[in-house]
């Protein structure tokens, strides 16, 4: 079970790590800016929690939770992201569901990116 502070950066280390790389070259495709997104916001706040957990302990619940929920989020856009580039059957309807998901999705990792900077850099759990 994921209960600290120093779980929840290794989480997102663990994330950023599996994010599947691209099939095809992709540079300045949609899904390649998500996927480098993805790791460079798993990668910092994963570096971050880690680094806070070693000066301040295990931490709260609140304090934790948003980088455990940032590390779900980007879980999700990642195996989304595999799911949208490739397909037995073309289903354009499929596609533009799963892409209005990711988006969606990208939101939430938007805000919980900020959330989870501004923790770090004042040390304080914010209102989510």
């Amino acid at each position: 079970m994921n209960e600290s502070m120093d779980d929840a950066g290794c989480c997102l280390l663990s994330v950023a790590w599996n994010v599947a790389p691209l099939a095809e070259g992709g540079s300045g495709s949609r899904r390649g800016d998500l996927r480098r997104t993805v790791v460079a916001v798993c990668r910092t706040a994963g570096h971050g929690a880690r680094d806070w957990a070693a000066r301040h302990g295990a931490g709260t619940e609140a304090e934790y939770r948003p980088f455990l929920q940032l590390a779900d989020v980007a879980y999700e856009i990642a195996t989304l992201l595999l799911l949208v580039e490739d397909f037995l059957v073309p289903d354009l309807e499929r596609e533009h569901r799963r892409w209005a998901e990711i988006e969606e999705l990208t939101g939430r990792l938007t805000e919980l990116a900020e959330w989870t900077a501004a923790f770090l850099l004042s040390g304080a759990p914010l209102r989510l």
